[in-house]
């Protein structure tokens, strides 16, 4: 089995890791190789399966970070290789998956800010031509038109990077704007992190003066900081996508292997009524 991705040189990815960790562990005790290459670009990622598959090396593929329309899907279901992705692409049909419910966290997150009384909420988001970030985004516009709220353009920023820094300079577009929100939800966990310091170098209180939530927890920093995030159980996804491997091994048909895995709001101190 081969897990191949294009990594950020800039952003160590801990929620990577942990899924990983749980591919390592599905393949425990069993006759399965595991294969994890990285690249810098997806030029060199996406011609490594071309090399892995003529040298009958790999009969098996685990990957993530999925486009909207995603030509990894397309080359294998042509090559008639089994594979699992940790993510969805706008065509969702015939291939076997794994993701977060990306709409229901936004809502689950949107709502929690909603009942504390905001109404001016920003988002720092992924790049929408990945897909969970294009279902993050929607989600978002789609709680404004159902509440009623007018949706402020200037409150959503995304960017293809994914380090702390950027998280940084995403909060400062927001936050020098001339009516910033005040509440802030992060796609990312650097994104989270970036956002925090940025509000605590201007002084600003978090959860008094703003509210900042987001997702994942990049090496425990997160629960240590009692803050509200949306997480999900990467380890046992990892090991889930082994096991609809296996199955796929055993004749099952790719459109009937998938999971939708609930989010887990975990309720911290970062977030509160508006002041």
């Amino acid at each position: 089995i081969a897990f191949i991705t294009t990594i950020d040189r800039k952003a160590q990815d801990y929620v990577l890791m942990e899924f990983l960790a749980g591919l390592t562990i599905g393949v425990k005790d069993k006759p399965t190789e595991l294969i994890f290459k990285f690249f810098t670009n997806e030029k060199d990622e996406f011609n490594y399966y071309q090399k892995l598959i003529d040298a009958d090396l790999v009969d098996k593929f685990v990957f993530y970070r999925i486009k909207k329309n995603d030509k990894r899907i397309d080359f294998l279901k042509k090559n008639k290789i089994n594979f699992v992705t940790w993510g969805r692409s706008s065509a969702k049909d015939n291939y076997a998956w794994i993701d977060l419910d990306n709409e229901k966290s936004v809502e689950i997150l949107m709502q929690r800010l909603y009942d504390f009384g905001h109404r001016k909420i920003g988002f720092l988001n992924v790049h929408q031509s990945f897909n969970y970030g294009y279902q993050r985004k929607n989600a978002y516009k789609e709680f404004h038109k159902n509440k009623n709220i007018k949706l402020n353009s200037k409150y959503y920023q995304e960017s293809l990077d994914h380090a702390t820094v950027t998280g940084i300079s995403l909060s400062k577009k927001l936050l020098d704007l001339k009516d910033p929100p005040t509440a802030i939800i992060c796609s990312l966990d650097k994104y989270f992190i970036g956002c925090l310091q940025e509000c605590q170098r201007r002084g600003l209180v978090i959860a008094k003066d703003i509210s900042v939530v987001g997702y994942n927890d990049q090496d425990n920093y997160l629960s240590s900081q009692n803050v509200t995030y949306i997480s999900h159980p990467l380890a046992e996804m990892g090991k889930m996508a082994i096991k609809m491997l296996e199955r796929l091994d055993q004749g099952a048909k790719p459109e009937n292997l998938y999971k939708l895995i609930k989010p887990i709001l975990n309720k911290g101190k970062s977030d509160g009524k508006v002041s």
